[in-house]
């Protein structure tokens, strides 16, 4: 820098060391200057030279079209535009403009714009001014079943800016709809308004056929002893109806959650045109087993890398590959030191079910040899040879197949499942390496065929492959392989038949099943109504315990009709019920059944009132009875809710007694029992003359006024009072009549 101070001026010194500039082209290119001062200091610089275009600018303007009367702005969505320039629209000027918006016409309007290089262009453009707008049809596109009625001019119309509605005068001028076959037609209309303004229009009429229903169901994959509700999630739509998943029916269902194993569920549903689709999903019961850990112990030399993950996966029954589930629980691995360590790893399935796993690291000093084996699955019965495409091969040893080792080996080829075998191999160093690998047994069952027994009406149609399908455990679905063996099925006669299925899966198991196709006739449905006993003023409901059932039709009680119906429940006696029900094929049974009203009186007891003596023994339940008119006899059940008898002190007592029947109706009544004094013991006979009978009959009543006959007084008890009375005096005069006889 201060030498070029000092050397001043150095321009005549610069040299052009590169230039690559054609002017003849457009594009970008470079030119380097050099320049050295008396110190040989050295400066080089590069300038870039951009060759650009010489072209016109461009102006964009289009031809229009208006009406009479319209306004014109002849700028509108003009723009011009310059390769070097940009944008110079607000450069254009117009040099000619006849455009006359009052008359109809053609007219022109020119534009012109110039660049900064002064390039000019020119452009003219057309404007048309017509009289009026052409009208305007209004008609859509149809779609319609085969077979449906078409009208050409419902919902067609035509206005007109001027002339307003000119539907009345729509013309058809060409139709070639044809509503009995399937096709894509056409309807074309036109119209002319008052200026001679033609419009014309054609639409689309497309026929389509009734298509059959479809039904939305997937398979599914649930655990043992899980709840399964075979109509979630499916659904069935149609075309014409919509969303059909209300009528959706489960024809076949054989799935036992309790049980592992693959079933079927089979849906149909029927359109509102008689179109019925069928579909058959699997159902999946799955055990519910622990999950299972691959994880082979590891050797590798010190200082090498350990990521304890490395090869490490995890199964299970359910859920399948859960290898990103797993955990390392424990880990002392040093890979800097020599030694034997230990990882212990853990995982849990979606059930909750936990497994650990322990394997040993070794860190040794140098490489441990590889196994290369890969994971088999074979068919149960099928050969299997352990080492066949297993090797093993170590850095410093070379290959070492022939020292591989089995340590490990439970495969049963004639069970199904999951097995392992580990090999095991040692170099020349001691470094041993050991490999799991897993060697699944898959089934080879015969195929499954679910085909369940018919009945069917005489003389009409029978499909014999409806609802009838296959499954097999290796190859899915099999049902367009079944092929009917044998069949005698004759739908004209009533009788037992057969139909045999055969199918063959892809390992040739052969599965056959037969069915039974019942062909009956038509019978008459059958009403179930028994007599009934009710009694008077109970409530009855004719209907109640009445069913009807049908050969072909089922449960058809609900069509049940009452034609006759003569019960009276306020009255006794015997009335009659009619029953009537029509099935589908409009067989029509009838059944009349008896009511009988019985009475609902009250039970009556039977007791007397009693006379006993001092010390007698009285029990009152010997001396009643009852009865009912409903129940008969009711002794049993007579209760004594009332007794004051005393037998050892002479007076009147009372016994009251209840009996209730089975209709809650009771009844009450009580009884008088006297109790009179033991009689006096005899008197010896003397030879001393009898006193006379007046001083007798006062010796007999000493102490009763003179009031004629002694009289028991008895509580009224009904009908028996008069009867105690005389039964009491008469016991009294008994008595002492015997007083007097003795005395004598």
């Amino acid at each position: 820098m201060q030498q070029i101070k000092e050397d001043g001026n150095l321009t005549k010194n610069i040299q052009i060391t590169a230039n690559d500039v054609d002017t003849s082209k457009e594009g970008t290119y470079h030119v380097t200057y050099a320049v050295t001062d008396s110190d040989n200091n050295k400066t080089t610089k590069t300038v870039t030279v951009t060759v650009t275009s010489n072209d016109a600018p461009a102006i964009t303007a289009t031809d229009h079209t208006l009406k009479r009367g319209d306004t014109f702005n002849p700028l509108t969505d003009v723009s011009a535009t310059d390769l070097e320039d940009g944008d110079i629209t607000k450069d254009i000027q117009i040099t000619a403009n006849d455009v006359d918006t009052s008359k109809e016409g053609t007219y022109h309007v020119t534009y012109t714009v110039t660049d900064s290089d002064n390039n000019k262009t020119t452009k003219t453009i057309t404007v048309t001014v017509t009289s009026n707008d052409a009208p305007i049809i209004t008609a859509t596109d149809h779609t319609l079943k085969k077979g449906g009625a078409f009208d050409a001019t419902v919902d067609v119309s035509a206005t007109d800016k001027e002339d307003g509605d000119i539907t009345k005068d729509i013309q058809i001028t060409a139709n070639d709809v044809d509503t009995s076959k399937e096709g894509t037609y056409h309807v074309t209309y036109a119209v002319t308004d008052s200026d001679n303004n033609t419009t014309t229009k054609t639409i689309t009429v497309t026929v389509t056929s009734n298509d059959a229903p479809t039904i939305t169901a997937t398979d599914h994959t649930l655990k043992k002893g899980g709840t399964f509700d075979p109509l979630a999630e499916v659904s069935a739509t149609d075309k014409e109806d919509g969303d059909l998943t209300k009528a959706i029916q489960i024809t076949a269902n054989d799935v036992d959650t309790s049980k592992e194993g693959l079933y079927h569920v089979t849906y149909a549903v029927t359109d509102s045109d008689g179109n019925t689709t069928a579909k058959i999903i699997a159902v999946l019961v799955t055990s519910n087993d622990a999950p299972e850990i691959f994880a082979n112990d590891r050797t590798f030399k010190k200082g090498a890398t350990f990521d304890p993950m490395a090869e490490v996966t995890g199964q299970d029954r359910e859920d399948g590959d859960i290898s990103k589930a797993i955990k390392v629980i424990a880990n002392d691995v040093d890979p800097n030191k020599e030694g034997t360590y230990s990882v212990t790893y853990e995982v849990t399935d979606s059930d909750n079910n936990t497994t650990t796993k322990k394997i040993t690291v070794i860190v040794t000093s140098n490489d441990v040899p590889e196994i290369i084996a890969e994971d088999h699955t074979i068919k149960r019965g099928n050969h299997f040879d352990p080492l066949e495409e297993v090797k093993a091969t170590d850095k410093e040893d070379g290959d070492l197949t022939k020292d591989i080792q089995i340590t490990a080996n439970d495969v049963d080829i004639n069970k199904e499942g999951v097995y392992h075998i580990t090999y095991s191999v040692t170099d020349s160093d001691n470094n041993t390496v050991f490999k799991t690998v897993t060697v699944t047994v898959t089934s080879n069952e015969a195929p499954h065929i679910t085909a369940e027994d018919k009945t069917v009406k005489k003389d009409i149609p029978f499909d014999p492959m409806k609802d009838i399908s296959a499954a097999d455990q290796e190859d899915g679905d099999v049902t367009k392989a079944i092929k009917i063996k044998e069949s005698d099925v004759d739908i004209s006669k009533e009788g037992v038949y057969h139909i045999t299925y055969e199918v063959t899966d892809s390992d040739n198991n052969t599965t056959a099943k037969t069915i039974t196709v019942t062909v009956t006739s038509n019978a008459k449905p059958e009403i179930d109504a028994t007599d009934h006993t009710v009694q008077k003023g109970s409530a009855f409901d004719p209907m109640a315990d009445v069913s009807a059932t049908d050969l072909e039709d089922g449960d058809i009680t609900k069509s049940i009709k009452i034609v006759k119906n003569t019960v009276d429940t306020t009255k006794e006696g015997i009335y009659e019920v009619t029953y009537e029900v029509t099935d589908s094929d409009g067989n029509t049974s009838n059944k009349t059944i008896q009511v009988t009203i019985t009475s609902n009186e009250k039970p009556i007891i039977e007791a007397n009132d009693q006379v006993l003596t001092t010390d007698d023994t009285f029990d009152p339940l010997a001396i009643v009875t009852s009865e009912d008119k409903e129940d008969g006899d009711l002794t049993a059940q007579v209760e004594v809710i009332q007794n004051d008898v005393d037998t050892s002190k002479p007076g009147v007592y009372h016994v009251t007694y209840r009996v209730t029947d089975s209709d809650g109706n009771q009844t009450e009544k009580t009884i008088c029992v006297t109790v009179l004094p033991v009689a006096a013991p005899p008197v010896q006979p003397s030879t001393k003359t009898p006193p006379p009978v007046v001083e007798i009959s006062s010796t007999i009543t000493p102490s009763q006024p003179e009031q004629g006959p002694i009289m028991a007084e008895l509580p009224s008890t009904g009908d028996q009072t008069n009867k105690g009375v005389v039964a009491l005096g008469s016991s009294l005069l008994a008595l002492a009549y015997l007083l007097f006889r003795r005395k004598k």
